[in-house]
């Protein structure tokens, strides 16, 4: 749930880093926003053309789950799609982050749809925090400030991957209920209970497998493959009593977009584990639309590690046999 902390000397040039450099933040305060989008893909364009096994081991892990029902053009299409999606994710985090502010406010309102909210927001109104699981799909980035815009109180906690992409979110930020709390700075687990008790929405995400406080207490099963779940997200419900609910941020094409909200768990009664009802509702929203997810990458190196402990090579073959052409975006 909350990523451990890195060494600051540990510097790769990831994707993130790469899309994120200077020049491509001055560009965003001016380019419109399908011209900005286009501009985005063609340097992810460059980056997978040298990234060739991280590219590889994308597609192999879309084949790995999907080769079965789809055929090899099918395979083809989704491949573009998903390479496009995850480009995407980065445009919207910079335009969130560098756009004009007062169209941005427009945007969360105008062009952002919520269904689920009724139950939703009668679940809040009855006084009681919510731990809002989402994931690395869609327009995720939107999905705090759609909430702040519209009067939710909403608290995340993140980690930035520059210090310009956390002054400007965080300026942003004060000016609506939305508490952005930097995973490098205090106790953020005490900040994310103490958020709750007080009767906000606690934003995290459920596929950040690497970052996952694993226990055998609490299995879960993505895509077939048994795992040991993160135990962060059920101590978390236990000690602060809150319900649990589930959002995903749909792109619905021509600059528009869906929040679909579904309430969980809103009893204490009912024991049922956070992790493996976020990951059911996750896992359903990835079979319909796999294009808007974009954890791929690691879910793939989830998936070598545990064909290593299962001496299993079938995802390895995958990988291997996959071609690393440019990728089309």
């Amino acid at each position: 749930m909350f990523p451990g902390k890195k060494s600051p000397w540990n510097f790769t040039l990831n994707l993130s880093k790469f899309l994120q450099a200077k020049m491509n933040v001055l560009i965003f305060r001016f380019l419109p926003f399908h011209t900005s989008r286009v501009y985005l893909r063609f340097l992810g364009r460059i980056y997978y053309g040298f990234r060739k096994k991280e590219q590889s081991l994308i597609k192999g892990t879309l084949k790995y789950i999907f080769g079965k029902e789809y055929t090899p053009r099918t395979l083809k299409i989704l491949y573009t799609k998903t390479f496009r999606g995850i480009i995407d994710h980065y445009h919207e985090k910079l335009f969130i982050a560098y756009s004009n502010f007062p169209q941005l406010m427009k945007f969360f309102i105008n062009r952002i749809s919520l269904s689920g909210e009724d139950e939703f927001k009668a679940c809040l109104d009855n006084g009681q925090g919510i731990i809002l699981v989402t994931a690395h799909y869609g327009a995720v980035e939107a999905l705090p400030g759609a909430l702040a815009a519209r009067g939710y109180p909403v608290t995340m906690i993140l980690r930035f991957q520059t210090e310009r992409l956390k002054k400007s979110l965080v300026e942003r930020a004060e000016t609506m209920d939305l508490h952005l709390v930097d995973l490098d700075e205090g106790n953020v687990f005490f900040t994310a209970v103490n958020a709750l008790k007080q009767g906000r929405i606690l934003i995290t995400e459920c596929d950040e497998f690497d970052a996952w406080r694993t226990s055998k207490q609490y299995p879960v099963s993505f895509f077939g493959h048994a795992m040991d779940g993160d135990k962060t997200l059920e101590i978390l419900r236990k000690r602060s009593g809150a319900s649990v609910a589930t959002a995903l941020m749909q792109r619905m094409g021509n600059k528009r977009y869906n929040m679909k909200l579904t309430t969980l768990i809103t009893d204490q009664s009912d024991k049922r584990s956070v992790g493996k009802a976020a990951l059911e509702v996750l896992e359903e929203s990835i079979k319909e639309s796999p294009e808007h997810w974009y954890q791929w990458k690691d879910f793939g190196e989830k998936l070598e590690q545990i064909s290593r402990n299962e001496n299993n090579e079938k995802l390895s073959e995958y990988i291997d046999r996959e071609t690393v052409d440019s990728v089309s975006l």
